[in-house]
Formats: C-alpha cells, structure tokens, sequence
C-alpha cells in the first residue's frame, strides 16, 4: 500500500446524514497524545470537530468510522486564514499605531480591536470558504474507535 505524503488524515465517525451532506466527527488531539506522562500533565488536549462534508456515490451509515481525507495545501490556507494573516495584520497595525501615537499601550489594544474587522469577514464569508475546503471520506474497515 502505497502512502500519500500530500494527504491529510483523521479518523472520524459519522454523526449525521441529510441529502447532501455527512456531518463527520473527529476527535483532535494535542501531539503529546501518546506520551506517557500524558496523565500526570495539565497540557494534554483532546478537543471535538464536526465537519461537513459532501456526499459520495459510497453508501455510509450514521455512526460508521470513516477516515476524513485532505490535501496538505488545505491544511497550509487553513492555517494561513486562521493563524498567519492575523499575525501580520496584528504586527502591521501595531508598528503603525505606535508610529502613530507612540503610546504602547494604545497602539497594543489598537492592534487587537483592529482584528475584530478581520474575523468578522471571516464570518461573513464562511460560506465561501467552506466550499474552497473539499474534505472526502473513505471507509475504514475493523479500526478500533479508541485507537
């Protein structure tokens, strides 16, 4: 079997089934999920996504485990929508405010409320978004849910 390093993977079980869409849940977790110290840490995170995701000629049942499969450059946007252009618009407005007012403390709550802008876009655009992500799902036969 032949592995896809350009492939983004989780296992996921599927929540729900309309017409068009899966509702897929996959459970994330932190990268120290396998240490051995895990129980004894405080920094150990496991956190619950719901993706939806269109429908296949494959017949799926609620409550299957599936594998939800992305490409590396969706994951590369993602994280530049979510992490990196926020970044440089939180710098950007930062260095300009301080220019401008020479108050660090203004120039820092300045750069702060100067992303509300920018997440609301976001908002206003998930659609638009949503459908520039093109998640699939494969079966996942005998895969233990707990693995």
């Amino acid at each position: 079997m032949e592995v896809n390093t350009n492939l983004i993977s989780h296992i996921g079980i599927i929540e729900s089934i309309n017409n068009q869409h899966f509702i897929v849940k996959i459970i994330s977790q932190a990268a120290c999920s396998s240490c051995q110290a895990k129980g004894a840490c405080i920094t150990t995170e496991q956190t619950e996504k719901k993706i939806e995701i269109k429908q296949n000629e494959e017949i799926f049942f609620v409550g299957e485990q599936v594998l939800v499969v992305a490409t590396s450059t969706q994951g590369y946007k993602a994280i530049f929508y979510a992490y990196l252009l926020p970044l440089i618009l939180l710098v950007i407005n930062l260095m300009i405010l301080l220019v401008l007012t020479k108050e660090e403390v203004i120039a820092a709550l300045g750069s702060i409320v100067s992303l509300f802008p920018y997440y609301l876009l976001l908002y206003l655009f998930r659609h638009k978004l949503k459908n520039s992500f093109d998640f699939k799902i494969n079966k996942q036969p005998n895969i233990s849910q707990y693995e």
